[in-house]
């Protein structure tokens, strides 16, 4: 296969991760943010693809500007996926704005170079190290989150892997670019890991039993573990009822060693029953259902003014999170925003005309 051939492979995979990506990101207000950021990092991505594919084929010129639209695609695209893989080992989005600092520095390079009339061009082993870096910073996110269950589009596992093909492919495109097929190892890589990601979503899509939404009066299809359970509708009502009562008495939810067992001898139920109440039930899981709870007594902490001699930690660390990354990481995917920034909306709402 020349490269022209490859270069049309690299389009139709391009197309495939603006497909898988877009969807993602919008419409974002119904969607929680880790798909928000992975579709943009998918997008960005995708269009890299697609402008080296382009090039190869000669529908774009091979010129500076274009090297310069990819290198800052590239190093804007890298740190949206690490803020993707700490949303989704549960890590905090702190910083972000930080992480836009690569790409400025490359404009900023290349604007020092322009005006000092030098060819603005900047080999892309100066900017490896950026790369690598946050490469390095996704993989140490998984690393530090061990086995934590994924609950996310694409696992983390998945993206990291992903960045670290895409960083081979860089460094064998850099040492055989003079090998023709060579120039489209970067955006056949890209179209590789895109399909695997649609792969991914259509298989969890076919398997994963569809959860009926907390109050819905049908269940959810029998899961293999609940076979040969005798929960009936009525019971399982019934028990979600004491489940409630048991987190709001004596706020039994701020307890940060909560455990299942413990929420289940509360209700006067098994764990098992209890797991089962709240998957086919509920819709939802005991660690979900916590952290749910949590959320919602911090936020209406927060709306009371007379919290404002509290820290937004201690707020928190009263509702049950055991550390301040943990209340922010559950805090943002509820509410979309961070704990700080519900205080201060709520400040605007109640400050008078």
């Amino acid at each position: 296969m020349g490269v022209q051939e490859l270069a049309v492979v690299g389009l139709v995979g391009s197309g495939v991760g603006a497909a898988l990506g877009v969807p993602l990101v919008w419409p974002r207000r119904q969607r929680r943010a880790d798909p928000g950021v992975l579709g943009t990092a998918l997008v960005l991505m995708a269009t890299i693809g697609a402008l080296i594919s382009a090039r190869l084929a000669g529908l774009v010129p091979a010129s500076a500007a274009v090297e310069h639209v990819i290198n800052v695609l590239g190093l804007a695209a890298f740190p949206l996926a690490v803020v993707y893989v700490r949303q989704a080992t549960g890590r905090p989005r702190a910083f972000t704005a930080l992480l836009a600092i690569p790409a400025l520095a490359y404009l900023a390079a290349v604007a020092v170079r322009a005006g000092l009339m030098l060819d603005t061009r900047i080999p892309f082993a100066w900017l490896l190290p950026a790369v690598l870096g946050f490469t390095a910073a996704a993989a140490v996110a998984v690393w530090r989150a061990g086995t934590r269950p994924a609950t996310v589009p694409v696992p983390a596992s998945w993206v990291v892997g992903f960045l670290a093909l895409v960083n081979v492919a860089q460094v064998a495109r850099m040492d055989f670019g003079h090998v023709p097929v060579m120039r489209a190892v970067v955006p056949l890589t890209f179209a590789a890991g895109f399909a695997a990601m649609v792969a991914r979503l259509s298989w969890r899509s076919l398997t994963t039993p569809v959860l009926p939404a907390p109050g819905a009066g049908n269940q959810a299809p029998l899961l293999p573990r609940y076979e040969r359970s005798a929960l009936d509708d009525a019971t399982a009502r019934a028990l979600l009822c004491r489940i409630e009562q048991a987190l709001d008495r004596e706020r039994l939810f701020a307890r940060p060693e909560l455990t299942l067992a413990q929420l289940a001898e509360a209700a006067a139920a098994t764990p098992h029953q209890v797991s089962e109440a709240l998957n086919r039930f509920a819709g939802t899981t005991f660690r979900d259902l916590v952290n749910g709870r949590r959320v919602r007594d911090v936020k209406a902490q927060l709306a009371d003014p007379a919290s404002d001699r509290y820290t937004i930690e201690g707020i928190g660390a009263s509702a049950g999170f055991r550390s301040r990354s943990a209340l922010y990481a559950a805090f943002h995917r509820a509410e979309g925003m961070t704990p700080t920034a519900c205080r201060r909306a709520s400040r605007k709402t109640v400050a008078p005309a």
